[in-house]
């Protein structure tokens, strides 16, 4: 039984804005990829990288950022995250070299929100695992989609510019709001117990599990982000069809993101939703096998898609308060399992991007994240066999 801690008033407010600021920093820059281009005259394709460098933040400093945080505190180093956000985030403004600097700032930021919101949550709101977890999870999947639909008319009536600056001063205003939890701040020192410390969990087989169910999920979701729109306008889409498609993939998911969480704890085993996530993924990857010419069948594959994928990612970011009986050991497995997670991820896009140049068709891709799917669903059930890790 996790012990309740104080925490500030603006705890629950804080994390609201954490949320809002764990995507929409990168899912609003593909939408102006070509203004930012010819602003510092440079072929378009070379900045595909700029949605590349966040997941290789995610999975190189996922293990840094937890032992960063055992060191100062997780509240100091959320606190600290921000600020290297909002700096990083106005830096890209500038010029090419600081527009690669600053991603790079950002996804390093975006790192530490993914770590160690869930072990905050397990420390100081141990009883609200499930509905606090579904809140941030909605700010994220909803700022996401109004980042990537909100830049474009703004970059139109100013410049992508002023529309990036907008979303530096919504960092601000999180690291703002957060100040007040820095009165909390807790970090392990040398005469900590081992139990504030953590264990370790890469001595751990169940986290090794549920490190491969992160994995292979993070593949899926990654690589349907990616060629989605490029999947529906093969099939005859419309461009602006297509955009509409990738926009209702994370729009009709925000349902499953807040109830997911909340069904997860009160419930001892969550083998029935690994296998929900799993089949309904199946489905939606099957309906692609299909080049059906219609924005109906297409909006049917983003809710398939979109439910199966937010549920496999909202559960895990619940299971790592569920499945831990410290905050410690709660950053530990966050850290460890986004760690190896997040690279396998970034495999993804290239993996099935590279299947379709050799082959001209999608099957083979869509057999990929068919595999994927299968795998993440059997490793998740494997996951559940024990309560904790």
């Amino acid at each position: 039984m996790k012990k309740l801690k104080k925490h500030s008033p603006l705890l629950i407010l804080g994390l609201f804005f954490l949320g809002i600021c764990m995507r929409m920093p990168i899912t609003a820059i593909p939408s102006v990829i070509k203004d930012i281009a010819q602003t510092f005259n440079v072929e378009t394709t070379s900045l595909g990288i700029l949605t590349t460098i966040p997941l290789l933040c995610f999975g190189l400093l996922s293990s840094v950022v937890s032992a960063l945080a055992q060191k100062i505190g997780n509240e100091l180093t959320i606190e600290l995250a921000m600020i290297l956000m909002f700096i990083g985030s106005y830096l890209r403004i500038l010029n090419f070299s600081s527009l690669m600097i600053g991603t790079i700032l950002v996804g390093a930021a975006i790192t530490c929100i993914n770590v160690l919101l869930p072990a905050i949550i397990s420390d100081k709101l141990p009883n609200q695992i499930g509905s606090v977890t579904g809140m941030y999870n909605v700010a994220m999947t909803l700022f996401a989609a109004i980042g990537a639909y909100a830049i474009t008319p703004i970059t139109h009536a100013t410049s992508w510019q002023t529309a990036v600056i907008i979303i530096s001063i919504v960092a601000l205003i999180a690291a703002i709001i957060w100040v007040p939890n820095l009165r909390y701040n807790q970090r392990a020192t040398k005469e900590s117990s081992s139990t504030e410390r953590g264990t370790n969990m890469w001595k751990n087989a169940n986290a090794w599990w549920l490190l491969l169910f992160f994995g292979g999920q993070c593949f899926v979701f990654y690589s349907i982000v990616a060629w989605l729109p490029t999947i529906a306008m093969d099939a005859g889409l419309s461009s602006d069809n297509a955009s509409l498609v990738a926009g209702l993939l994370q729009l009709l998911s925000m349902p499953f993101a807040f109830v997911i969480p909340v069904i997860a704890t009160k419930m001892k085993n969550r083998q029935p939703i690994m296998l929900f996530a799993g089949i309904i993924s199946l489905i939606g990857t099957g309906m692609m096998f299909f080049p059906v010419n219609s924005l109906v069948y297409y909006i049917f594959v983003a809710l398939f898609l979109g439910a199966g994928t937010t549920t496999t990612f909202v559960l895990a970011m619940t299971l790592f308060g569920l499945k831990t009986k410290s905050s410690a050991d709660t950053r530990n497995l966050s850290g460890m399992v986004q760690s190896v997670g997040y690279l396998i991820s970034a495999l993804g896009p290239i993996v099935v991007g590279n299947l379709y140049s050799q082959t001209h068709n999608w099957f083979a891709s869509l057999i990929v994240i068919a595999i994927a799917a299968i795998f993440f669903t059997v490793c998740g059930v494997i996951a559940e066999r024990k309560q904790f890790v």
